[in-house]
């Protein structure tokens, strides 16, 4: 009987290490953010790289936040800052037991620690018209 809890550690090491990492091995690296504005078909530049039209999606890396230049004509363009925060997928380093500050920091190199959110929306204010020049009449 005394190999049961020698093959019960072992399992648990062995199960540990084996979801290691879990931000990383749930998500990649990178993450689609699809993109919305209000009005529709807005030019967007993210990170001036990235161009598309809304409604579209562009495909970011989780190492860093990114920001978004949002233009239509007869809009103010918009400037968003797409941050990341992390992801509750790390939570389930919580199976490594002793090997957590490996496994998040294994997350966190990889860059399954972090997430954006799927879906952006952005409303564009109309731009104010100059008032029209008058006309002085003699």
């Amino acid at each position: 009987m005394r190999a049961l809890p020698s093959f019960c550690i072992t399992l648990l090491t062995g199960t540990s290490l084996l979801l290691s990492g879990c931000g990383t091995m749930m998500n990649s690296d990178h993450q689609s953010v699809r993109i919305f504005s209000t009005p529709a078909e807005a030019k967007v530049t993210v990170d001036d790289r990235f161009h598309l039209t809304t409604v579209g999606t562009v495909n970011l890396s989780r190492f860093t936040d990114h920001t978004a230049v949002i233009e239509k004509d007869g809009y103010e363009p918009a400037t968003i800052k797409i941050e990341r925060y992390m992801s509750k997928q790390v939570l389930w380093n919580g199976w490594c037991l002793i090997f957590i500050p490996w496994c998040v920091s294994q997350d966190r190199k990889d860059g399954g620690f972090w997430t954006f959110d799927n879906d952006i929306e952005v409303t564009l204010t109309k731009r104010a018209e100059a008032p029209s020049p008058k006309l002085s009449t003699p």
